[in-house]
């Protein structure tokens, strides 16, 4: 392990502030995976995680969505996609032919039966819990990447020239007009949604608003969603934004690690928050942070040597993470 693990708990200014003002057909080819057993032995901020699951050896995986426990779609950086059933992987293949993807959260499930993914220049395919579907072409779109759905009946787009799409449940819309690439999108209704781009971007069911300067320490990495009024933002320094309805937090720290080269991202990679009481973020050297509604843990290292990329948590008691060599971790 690079480093040592910080221990950061927010001091009673922030504190206050948080809560003032910052309330934001598939394959039958199965990978090898390892048998998912916990590795915590001891009562900790972020729960128990599995040992690693092989889902692609040698893989990069760099998006994740469980619509419920026990099921989750992955993504890789070549656009292929990967079934999680109870810790056990398999290989659905790619959602459109010969993807190139643009960006590294092209994949939303709202559903069991329903995801989405854009891991191509303009074309989104569409998953009906067993396979990929015909695809779907946007012809105005310029290198999808991110996309979120709420349900089978919304979900939006953003592609790395500012052009946005949403899908009503029947087709795609015309460009409704982002202010640039995406690097993740959450929605808390097809009334709200913010972008993590060079600055945070709010939707309201008919316009994007302008980036802001909120972050100018990092580049926003994820964000999540809980509700309108509660969102969490994650940097490549280690640093967390809220989202309280009205306007968004200065970043605060809650981990420190050396930057990466590259493009990879670094810093804090992936957040994901079912309710406004719990959230789980991860990081580019195998850590987990836990947010209780009032601070964030230090971060628990479950991945030794690998850099964690995504991470979704349906529910209070069931989460996922991925990271770039290709191995998923559950926890619950």
């Amino acid at each position: 392990m690079r480093g040592r693990q910080p221990t950061l708990v927010l001091a009673a200014a922030a504190v206050a502030f948080l809560a003032t003002s910052c309330t934001s057909g598939p394959s039958s080819h199965e990978a090898t995976a390892s048998t998912s057993t916990t590795t915590t032995t001891q009562p900790s901020p972020v729960g128990a995680w599995s040992k690693a699951i092989v889902v692609v050896p040698g893989g990069n995986l760099t998006a994740v969505s469980c619509p419920v426990p026990g099921t989750c779609l992955a993504g890789s950086d070549t656009g292929q996609t990967y079934r999680l059933t109870n810790g056990k992987p398999a290989s659905l293949g790619p959602p459109v032919p010969s993807p190139s993807p643009q960006g590294v959260s092209y994949l939303s499930c709202a559903t069991s039966t329903f995801c989405a993914a854009a891991p191509s220049l303009n074309q989104v395919g569409l998953f009906n819990g067993a396979s990929w579907q015909a695809l779907a072409t946007i012809p105005a779109a310029m290198g999808f990447t991110a996309i979120d759905c709420t349900g089978p009946t919304f979900c939006i787009t953003i592609d790395g020239e500012g052009n946005s799409f949403d899908f009503d449940g029947s087709g795609w819309s015309g460009n409704l007009g982002a202010w640039g690439a995406a690097n993740q999108v959450s929605c808390a209704s097809p009334t709200f949604c913010v972008a993590a781009e060079g600055g945070p971007s709010v939707w309201n069911g008919r316009v994007w608003t302008q980036p802001n300067q909120a972050d100018p320490q990092g580049q926003l990495n994820a964000v999540s969603c809980a509700s309108p009024t509660f969102c969490v933002l994650v940097d490549s320094g280690g640093a967390v934004l809220t989202w309280n309805g009205l306007g968004f937090s200065a970043p605060m720290s809650i981990a420190a690690e050396p930057p990466l080269s590259g493009t990879d991202a670094s810093g804090l990679t992936g957040v994901s928050c079912p309710t406004t009481t719990f959230c789980r973020a991860v990081d580019s050297i195998g850590r987990v942070f836990a947010f209780n509604g009032v601070m964030w843990s230090k971060g628990t290292l479950i991945d030794n040597g690998h850099a964690l990329t995504a991470v979704s948590c349906p529910t209070t008691t069931y989460c996922v993470a991925v990271d770039r060599s290709g191995n998923a971790f559950v926890s619950g």
